[in-house]
């Protein structure tokens, strides 16, 4: 069963859907999943765009950080900010490491 997490931009009026494998999705996945369908990752070459996706509840604005192997169930919607991130530590560095969290 696939689950659907809706999602939009702090800027953007409406929620999208994005979907997901699964009754519910961790939050690294999610992140690499709106990477992909916004194309933000097209300008990979080009490593001084370091920058990270907060993604935070729209109906409580609790902001999901820090633990990206956190679960997030079907049905939720989130809003998403692009943040800047330190060199090496952006979302494209860590899908490129295939990673889910930062490294300390």
């Amino acid at each position: 069963m696939a689950s659907t997490i809706l999602y939009k931009f702090r800027s953007s009026t409406t929620f999208e859907p994005l979907p997901l494998p699964g009754t519910s999705a961790r939050l690294f996945d999610i992140k690499r999943a709106i990477v992909r369908a916004k194309k933000l990752d097209s300008s990979t070459s080009n490593t001084s765009l370091e920058f990270d996706l907060e993604i935070s509840n729209a109906a409580t604005n609790e902001v999901y950080d820090g633990d990206e192997s956190m679960i997030l169930p079907r049905g939720t919607r989130v809003v998403v900010r692009r943040v800047a991130a330190e060199r090496g530590r952006g979302i494209l560095s860590r899908m490129a490491q295939g990673g889910a969290g930062p490294s300390a």
